[in-house]
């Protein structure tokens, strides 16, 4: 491995490991302030600085392109597919609970978590294991799974479906985001669908952990 590629892999284990102390010790003083902390240090801790040190600097010409090889052209259905199955799952069975502040909250994190995470782990890999891609797509995936774990570690946050769901969740969808930007070297519409699928499940978490003044009690 050259020492960009080490340095990267460092980068996200420490990440794991910070995160690890942080969440849990942020979210025991207040569940939904720390928890957004938790979020805002994570962008700032690693998204960014993945994305200048890593993505960016890899990058050749496609990682944020819309064009697609003809033959890519099917991937579309399959990404708008994979977020009907999520709304399926995950935000239809809780409708009821649903407020209008818990949504403009969920787009608000969503419209800045989704499009960072793709750069910097999606980018970050990519762009860095070009000359090792199988390496940097398990290694991408495996890390960018092990961050959740932390988020799982939150206190008085109650996630759907529980810290397996949440964790189990983001293998899946890792695992699926992770193939395409590989295949096409475009991270451009996966970003949009985890951008949608993150509205759908923060919307869900913030409402159901009341987040947002006025949310539904049960």
């Amino acid at each position: 491995m050259t020492r960009r590629q080490i340095a990267l892999c460092l980068h996200a284990i420490l990440l794991v490991g910070a995160m690890a102390l942080l969440v849990p010790a942020l979210t025991a003083r207040d569940s939904r302030a720390g928890f957004l902390f938790s979020l805002t240090a994570y962008w700032l801790g690693f998204c960014l600085p993945a994305i200048g040190l890593y993505a960016l600097p890899g990058n050749d010409g496609r990682l944020l392109s819309e064009r697609l090889a003809w033959r890519d052209w099917w991937l579309l259905p399959l990404l708008l597919l994979q977020v009907l199955l999520v709304s399926l799952v995950t935000f239809v069975p809780n409708t009821a609970i649903l407020t209008s502040g818990g949504m403009w909250l969920a787009m608000l994190i969503a419209c800045i978590n989704a499009p960072l995470e793709e750069i910097a782990w999606r980018g970050g890999f990519l762009s860095s294991f070009r000359d090792r891609p199988a390496l940097g797509f398990w290694l991408g995936w495996a890390l960018f799974t092990a961050w959740h774990v932390p988020l799982a570690l939150s206190h008085g946050v109650v996630f759907d479906g529980g810290a397996a769901a949440l964790v189990g969740g983001t293998a899946a969808l890792g695992l699926f985001w992770s193939w395409i930007a590989w295949r096409t070297g475009s991270v451009f519409y996966v970003s949009l669908a985890h951008m949608l699928t993150n509205v759908l499940a923060f919307w869900v978490l913030f409402d159901r952990n009341l987040f947002v003044s006025g949310a539904y009690q049960p």
